[in-house]
């Protein structure tokens, strides 16, 4: 395996404890729905990343095309409080850290219990400006609650009152805010959040018409035995979730799994497959993940978690692009090799918007390259395939972004030999009259072709045709007569025609 797929060991796991630069050692990234690659670096030490918001490039120097602040909780070396700090980055790789903190367990006023540890924050824009804060507790009594905070430029924060805007019970954690941009609930915000309402931690949701004010009653999006969560919205609308998880039978966060929902309203998700990053337990845990478009090339996503070595109490940020283009599904996905080719519709990600390539590829066959390719964004390609007379089976499509990069969806079409057919010409005959029934077959793969007669009590009664035939249309006749030379009583007969991609059954009238 490359790299992009398996990582491996740099150290062993005593000095890994030790050391930031082992803590890539034992992680394997599967074959997930969105494969990623793993950048070279430390983000962030003895953090975890929650939350950006995109601010004007002059707050990283003025230098910068684009600018963002990352919001990550860490815990205080002098005062063991928790923490919310803020870091600004041009590029998503160097994140450099803000003097102050932007909310921590002292904050004022107080709530409406004594707070332990902030667990988790998510942040997003206000539409009249300035920024909300959804942010999850641990009570020093045991009790969980997310709370809100609000601040006009994303550095002052305040608590609104001290209540809980999300108090279901049992668990709470990890929020993760997202304004959803398609269908009837566009412009709506959605919370999700990692809960325990008696079965065990799973993913639920709640949604808000009034940027975060108030919230509907929590549902459940996702039965997952999730550690922590974080959503992103995709150009179509839907919604993926990026979540930690323990092997079956296990406790220890080891996966960072996904799951999409079905359509805009973020109400129903279905598990994508494979890891999009997993480490082995003796190595250690993972932990916060976090999923954001890349800063510069907004087609790709990012993807930050923690790194957590067995036995130490902290992790360290690391990251990971996805560097490839996803195509995912074909439509039409299949069409007849006679047809003068078609327009198709591609759907999958990380398409950039221009494109090197797209093509039709089969073992032992000429590529078919497409023509007309439009990007209508990052999720969706149409393309016009010259497929006429292309060997019939299943291609595979291959997409290359402008950077060279390939993604290749196996089977994407399947190119079929069109149905043949059968049309009867005088089929009731009398044959002491001389009349027959003329029966012309087309078909649009050479093979061999069956023409015979039965009676209504399945019996046969004449070979009309037992050859193999080139691809075209031929003519036969029956005149009423069996195979033997007798001429058959009057009533209905039945011709059945088997050839390629031809099973037929017609009906004949005899009169004698």
């Amino acid at each position: 395996m490359n790299r992009a797929w398996r990582l491996s060991r740099i150290s062993a796991r005593g000095a890994c404890l030790a050391a930031a630069a082992c803590l890539a050692a034992g992680r394997l990234w599967a074959g997930a729905s969105l494969p990623f690659t793993e950048e070279s670096g430390l983000r962030l030490s003895s953090s975890a990343v929650q939350s950006a918001v995109s601010v004007t490039a002059s707050d990283c120097g003025g230098s910068a095309t684009a600018c963002e602040r990352i919001y990550y909780i860490a815990q205080s070396t002098s005062t063991g409080m928790t923490q919310v700090l803020s870091a600004l980055t041009s590029d998503e790789l160097t994140l450099n850290p803000e003097s102050g903190v932007r909310l921590s367990t002292a904050t004022t006023p107080a709530l409406d219990i004594q707070v332990s540890s902030i667990t988790g924050c998510s942040v997003l824009a206000l539409s009249g400006g300035g920024y909300r804060m959804l942010y999850s507790v641990l009570g020093s009594t045991g009790s969980y609650r997310v709370y809100s905070a609000t601040s006009a430029d994303g550095v002052a924060w305040a608590n609104d009152p001290g209540t809980p805007v999300l108090n279901p019970g049992g668990v709470v954690a990890s929020p993760s805010v997202v304004k959803l941009t398609a269908g009837n609930l566009s412009g709506d915000w959605t919370a999700y959040y990692v809960g325990n309402q008696g079965s065990g931690n799973e993913i639920y949701e709640a949604y808000s018409s009034n940027q975060g004010v108030s919230w509907n009653t929590p549902f459940l999006a996702l039965s997952a035995a999730a550690t922590q969560v974080s959503a992103a919205v995709l150009t179509s609308g839907s919604v993926r979730l990026v979540y930690t998880a323990p092997l079956s039978g296990s406790t220890t966060a080891t996966q960072v799994l996904s799951a999409l929902s079905s359509d805009s309203s973020g109400a129903s998700f279905s598990a994508e497959s494979g890891a999009l990053v997993s480490t082995a337990a003796a190595d250690g845990s993972l932990g916060y993940p976090f999923l954001l478009r890349d800063l510069s090339q907004t087609y790709r996503w990012r993807l930050y978690y923690d790194f957590i070595p067995l036995g130490a109490a902290t992790g360290t940020v690391l990251s990971a692009l996805t560097q490839s283009p996803v195509p995912q599904s074909m439509s039409p996905s299949s069409i007849y090799y006679t047809q003068a080719g078609s327009t198709f519709t591609i759907s999958g990600e990380v398409f950039s918007p221009a494109l090197n390539s797209v093509e039709l590829t089969m073992s032992g066959q000429s590529s078919i390259i497409g023509s007309g390719v439009s990007v209508t964004n990052d999720n969706t390609i149409s393309v016009f395939f010259n497929t006429q007379n292309a060997a019939t089976g299943d291609w595979s499509l291959q997409v290359t972004n402008s950077d060279g990069t390939s993604g290749v969806l196996s089977g994407a079409l399947s190119i079929t030999v069109p149905p043949g057919s059968v049309s009867l010409t005088d089929n009731l005959i009398r044959p002491l009259e001389g009349g027959k029934t003329s029966v012309k077959v087309t078909i649009y793969a050479a093979g061999p072709v069956s023409l015979r007669i039965y009676d209504l009590r399945g019996r046969l009664v004449d070979d009309l045709l037992e050859a193999s035939e080139p691809i075209g249309t031929f003519t036969e006749y029956w005149d009423g007569v069996t195979s033997d030379g007798r001429t058959v009583a009057s009533g209905v007969y039945v011709l059945r025609s088997l050839g390629p991609n031809l099973k037929s059954i017609d009906k004949i009238v005899v009169i004698k």
